[in-house]
């Protein structure tokens, strides 16, 4: 059920997108956005991850702070 959910949510976010994005409005940037970030998580949840390939979104993996500064020992937290 939530893959049926998932789908329908890229398929109508998708066709949104395609459809109504390069049709004029007053807030452009709330309801293309909503939509894109929608389409972006059903297609994630369904295995199809296209964040990868955008540079403005989040990167994963990259939250360990060890990993970022080169050290292989870890974290020292000065309290």
């Amino acid at each position: 059920m939530k893959r049926k959910l998932a789908w329908t949510g890229a398929i109508l976010s998708g066709f949104y997108l395609l459809t109504m994005g390069p049709i004029p409005d007053p807030i452009p940037f709330i309801d293309e956005g909503l939509a894109f970030a929608v389409f972006l998580k059903c297609t994630a949840y369904l295995g199809f991850d296209l964040g990868k390939w955008l540079p403005f979104m989040g990167k994963k993996g990259k939250s360990d702070p060890a990993r970022r500064a080169g050290s292989k020992k870890g974290v020292t937290i000065d309290v």
